[in-house]
């Protein structure tokens, strides 16, 4: 059994981990862990979890002790204390810094404080790869593995997760890639793309591959996809997952490329799931909090901007774009920027997922624009624009 001391080094160890190291929670457990967590699996995960919770708890407990320069192992051991202190400001009840709060409820109003709140829960959503095995085949080995589910009404190869006596990672199907663990928000980002057989379709920042994947997988590997991305290490990653959930890899062209100044003779549609803050994904990764500040969401911002701006260049008359984050500088702020500096080209705006929210009442074009919430859609919080261009 682990000790109440070296569960407080563990806790410093992860929460330095993200801080210093900027890795995600799940990436700085494994090196907090490594060679000091029982081998026993229940113990690792009850040690995960509060791992978990406590890097999530970041914010609030620098409201209840008033100090930024305490030691990591102090905050850790206030934390496992209990905090008891009753907190008035919501920001600090919720644990977000004072800032991301306000930019939330600037946009959203009181709805911000349910959103927040829902962020710090952790959802999980299965995606049945039909390319290895049917629905029912997958369903009944969930049902063998006694796990609550429910099959998504919009996309029956969908499934939320509702109770699991073991982690995700080790569910059968997972294992033999019949299942992945892949958020709601992906399919309906591919679901707007409205992909068909003999498609070919251009996927500017396409690792690691799981939109790729659905692609592939929803036209019965029948697609032909040009995926870009500028990290050589990852397509290659890419290319050995893709291989394992079944995609056809003779009608997948893997390409190292900037995407900013990549050029394609011809493509039916374009995908750009662009690189982001990850503000909407907080609920997978509570790390993501600490880091986010005005300079990283611009930082993005700027690169989003030119990516969507050379693939507008490329002649191609169907584009999806999207981000991963609840921010309007990540979303409808790009869309206003790239239609103000494309004077020369006809762009149309389709809200293509009709049961979507529409986006953000900061530009004249919002209702043309989808957001997908956690507080109403059970999925992370997501932007889509649905681009119909034309010379």
């Amino acid at each position: 059994m682990i000790t109440d001391r070296k569960v407080i080094n563990l806790l410093a160890m992860v929460l330095y981990e993200v801080i210093n190291h900027r890795v995600s929670i799940d990436v700085a457990f494994k090196r907090a862990c490594k060679g000091k967590c029982a081998s026993d699996l229940n113990e690792r995960e009850k040690l995960y979890e509060l791992s978990r919770k406590f890097v999530s708890d970041y914010f609030k407990l620098l409201c209840v002790t008033g100090k930024k320069d305490l030691s990591l192992k102090k905050l850790a051991r206030i934390w496992l204390k209990g905090i008891n202190k009753r907190l008035t400001n919501p920001a600090c009840e919720l644990s977000y810094s004072e800032w991301f709060y306000n930019r939330i409820k600037e946009l959203l109003g009181d709805e911000a404080y349910v959103l927040l709140k829902t962020m710090n829960e952790r959802h999980w959503w299965l995606r049945i790869n039909t390319l290895l095995a049917p629905e029912e085949k997958v369903l009944k080995m969930l049902d063998n593995e006694g796990v609550e589910y429910e099959i998504d009404k919009d996309y029956p190869f969908m499934v939320k997760i509702i109770k699991s006596s073991k982690p995700i990672r080790l569910l059968r199907p997972v294992k033999e890639f019949n299942a992945i663990p892949q958020d709601k928000a992906s399919a309906v980002v591919i679901d707007a793309l409205k992909p068909q057989s003999g498609d070919v379709i251009l996927d500017m920042a396409a690792a690691p591959g799981m939109k790729t994947s659905l692609i592939m997988m929803l036209t019965e590997n029948k697609a032909r996809i040009i995926a870009v991305d500028i990290s050589i290490k990852r397509l290659k990653i890419m290319k050995d997952l893709l291989k394992r959930l079944g995609v056809d890899l003779s009608r997948v062209y893997l390409v190292h490329g900037d995407s900013t100044q990549f050029n394609v003779r011809h493509a039916d549609k374009i995908l750009l799931d662009s690189p982001c803050s990850n503000s909407g994904a907080i609920d997978k990764d509570p790390g993501i909090k600490i880091h986010l500040s005005d300079g990283k969401i611009n930082y993005y911002s700027n690169i989003q901007r030119s990516l969507l701006m050379n693939a507008l260049k490329l002649k191609v008359e169907q584009i999806v774009y999207s981000t991963c984050s609840i921010m309007p500088e990540e979303g409808e702020y790009v869309i206003d920027y790239v239609m103000k500096n494309s004077r020369d080209l006809t762009i149309k705006l389709v809200k293509e997922i009709k049961w979507a929210s529409h986006g953000y009442p900061v530009v004249k074009f919002y209702g043309n624009l989808m957001r997908l919430f956690p507080h109403i859609h059970g999925t992370e919080g997501f932007f889509i624009a649905k681009i119909y261009v034309s010379q």
